[in-house]
């Protein structure tokens, strides 16, 4: 392929790799996402050589001028989505740079058309590298890596002049071209492609060693986040029921230092509420109050649990990433004790939820221990205990409603004694008696909660745990209305819990006298078979555990990352060192006994390792020694140890006539070869071939012919080069 189309098609490639991670990132609105990708195949067709496409391009009745005005309608189109259509500066800058690209694209003339591309091409890398934390750009990034790499080597070959006595890695990129061809070689195409894939190992370097700082202002780009329902100060009945349909991911939990999974399902806290007014709940113990900083990125509750410590449960640690959400709630596992994470500040409310200053615009990680309270014994007994005052002025509220709810709650615990006895017989009551279905419309209700319990006896989570807590309270029990996640999807090539929107669930906590607030649900399961085929369904959490292995190493990767990788790899260092010296030891501890003047039999086994190094070492550096002088296995090296002194006297000999003939006007191609500029010399000036034959003749025979040359060549070289610059062509 000559140099020339394989630049058109490297630049093409590099746009068309910012382009598509622009897309993917920002969400360009489709008729600029189909003109941009429109206009780059047409322009790879064209390069590509198809006739009808670059009859139709090269006769678009569009001038210089032409041109310019669409540039001026371009940026006055930028102030209009500023001002009246997107209404923010970063989409209507990216909107009016893929215009650009689509003006530049149809106009690839100059060398500095080349240059705008490729300027353009690099903003567009840069801000979807900062609108998009997804896995997919790694591929995306690849591919412009390597095609930027391309492109830089065919734009520094293609110039059309060059400069005396440049040299280094400008002089050995057109060595590799096979000086003279004006197309891409063997040669040049391994050496390009090397050069790409060492930038990208020390890209991976550069992205190690720096640990991230955020995770990038416009990570999740322009748009809105993921909407929830039932985690603000509110809840309307049947609310969260129109979330149940969404499969989006809302986090992923992880479990360390916790139990193993035991099949039953991770209930996820967010919110509770205590007052409930026939339609709407609502939370009275809304106040926030900053939790206490105990070190930094740790915050943790200081506040008095009701129970003792002996009646709390298992601690349990999770590792919670949370996708962006339009609430301030930080999910986890009740009862939060302690909070890890990169946050400013934490507040919480009497009820015990936590909530961060504002709603995150991104993903964000953080580590929660929780201790749940157990069921004790005193609990289980028929004798009630005293409920704290607190707990009875908050949590026995009751709507204006009618007697049939509190008439039905005395015929369900009629023969209970206990709150736990009550409890259990209500829940048992509602599971066994109503369906659970999503298709329901209780939202719209003049009296929602009578119409469930005596007419449809249909409804959705929030519903049944709704009557639970108004029956409870009719009874006497003191009870709220939580509303949070439950997850049921476990990945278990990852070992976590994927939590979707769908898994919106409501539940209740029921206040004991002696084991505090404890969790039950009434609400009925339903089998709620995932989308999609068998294949996909084994794929998917392959695909999921990939998700968050990359935002974990990539996306979060910070210092304390860092560190650790440190230690790790310290640690592996020195087990493969112990390995190593072990074997030496066992390799040369008898070879070493069996000299006795060295060693003695009662040697310790430290002296033994000692010698085994030094013996080992030796041995190594020798071997090593003799692989470079035998092997050679460096390419970069055979070749410059093959060039002499003499034949670099020649090639930079050979480079100055060229230059000196392409000052003179002749000769301004980069690209042509040897033995044709000798030719176009006797035709166009007859007096100075003699020189230029002589001199172009000791070139090939060391360039490519590898014949060593003498010093008397290098004089008779010298001689005629300068009898070449005492010439001065005739002006035509």
């Amino acid at each position: 392929m000559p140099l020339s189309q394989a630049l058109r098609l490297t630049s093409i490639l590099l746009a068309a790799a910012s382009f598509i991670g622009l897309t993917l990132g920002a969400g360009l609105p489709e008729w600029l996402a189909a003109l941009t990708g429109a206009t780059l195949i047409v322009v790879l067709l064209r390069n590509m050589g198809i006739k009808p496409v670059e009859q139709l391009t090269t006769q678009m009745p569009v001038s210089a001028i032409g041109w310019n005005l669409i540039v001026l309608g371009g940026f006055g189109g930028f102030w209009i989505d500023l001002l009246w259509v997107s209404g923010e500066l970063l989409p209507a800058g990216l909107h009016f740079l893929m215009v650009l690209m689509v003006i530049k694209l149809f106009n690839l003339r100059l060398r500095r058309d080349y240059l705008h591309l490729y300027a353009i091409s690099l903003v567009a890398i840069l801000a979807s590298g900062s609108l998009t934390t997804d896995v997919w750009f790694v591929p995306i990034f690849s591919v412009y890596l390597f095609a930027g790499v391309w492109t830089l080597l065919l734009f520094q070959l293609t110039k059309n002049s060059e400069v005396s006595g440049d040299g280094g890695m400008a002089s050995f990129i057109r060595q590799a071209s096979h000086e003279g061809s004006s197309r891409v070689s063997s040669r040049l195409f391994w050496m390009a492609n090397g050069l790409a894939f060492g930038a990208f190992l020390i890209t991976l370097i550069i992205f190690f060693t720096i640990p991230r700082v955020s995770a990038g202002i416009y990570q999740k780009g322009f748009g809105e986040n993921l909407r929830t329902s039932g985690f603000s100060d509110t809840v309307n009945l049947g609310a969260i029921g129109s979330i149940k349909r969404d499969p989006s991911i809302v986090m992923r939990v992880e479990l360390t230092r916790s139990p193993m999974r035991d099949g039953r399902p991770l209930y996820i806290r967010g919110v509770s509420f205590d007052r409930y007014d026939g339609k709407v709940w609502t939370n009275q113990l809304s106040h926030r109050r900053s939790l206490v900083e105990e070190s930094p990125g740790t915050f943790t509750f200081r506040g008095k649990r009701a129970v003792s410590r002996s009646q709390l449960g298992e601690a349990m640690q999770q590792k919670i990433l949370l996708e962006p959400l339009d609430t301030p709630v930080l999910f986890a596992a009740p009862f939060i004790e302690s909070v890890t994470g990169m946050f400013p500040s934490l507040f919480f409310d009497a009820t015990g939820a936590v909530y961060l200053p504002f709603p995150s615009s991104s993903r964000i990680e953080y580590t929660v221990l929780s201790r749940s309270n157990v069921l004790v014994p005193a609990d289980l007994g028929s004798e009630p205990g005293p409920y704290p005052e607190p707990v009875v002025r908050q949590y026995l509220q009751l709507p204006l409603q009618s007697d049939r709810i509190n008439a039905l709650a005395g015929e369900v615990t009629q023969r209970q004694h206990s709150p736990y006895e009550k409890a259990t017989a209500i829940q048992s009551y509602l599971t066994h008696n109503y369906r659970y279905s999503l298709d329901a419309p209780l939202a719209e209700q003049h009296q929602p909660l009578e119409e469930f319990l005596f007419m449809r006896k249909t409804g959705y989570c929030e519903h049944y745990a709704t009557a639970m807590v108004i029956m409870l309270r009719s009874v006497g029990v003191p009870a709220r209305l939580v509303t949070g996640f439950m997850a049921t999807e476990w990945n278990e090539y990852g070992n976590y819990y994927v939590v979707r929107q769908q898994d919106a669930h409501a539940w209740v906590e029921v206040y004991l006298p002696h084991s505090g607030w404890v969790r039950m649900d009434p609400t009925p399961t339903e089998d709620n078979p995932s989308a999609g085929g068998p294949l996909w369904k084994v794929l998917e959490p392959i695909v999921d555990n990939i998700k968050l292995q990359w935002n974990r190493l990539f996306v979060q990767y910070s210092a304390a990352d860092q560190l650790a990788v440190v230690r790790e790899l310290k640690a592996e260092g020195m087990s493969v060192r112990n390995k190593a010296l072990d074997s030496m030891t066992a390799l040369f501890g008898t070879f070493m006994v069996a000299l006795g003047g060295i060693v003695t039999h009662d040697m310790s086994q430290v002296r033994i390792r000692f010698w085994g190094e030094v013996v080992g070492f030796i041995m190594i550096s020798l071997a090593l020694l003799l692989w470079v002088k035998w092997k050679t296995p460096w390419a970069a090296w055979s070749l410059l140890t093959k060039t002499s002194s003499n034949e670099l006297v020649i090639v930079q000999l050979y480079r100055r006539m060229r230059a000196y003939l392409s000052r003179q006007g002749l000769s301004r191609s980069a690209a042509i070869a040897p033995l044709e500029l000798v030719e176009v010399t006797r035709m166009q000036w007859r007096e100075a071939h003699v020189a230029v034959a002589a001199i172009t003749e000791l070139y090939c025979r060391t360039r490519f012919g590898h014949l060593p040359l003498t010093q008397e060549d290098l004089t008779r070289a010298e001689g005629y080069f300068r009898c070449l610059l005492e010439l001065r062509k005739p002006h035509e």
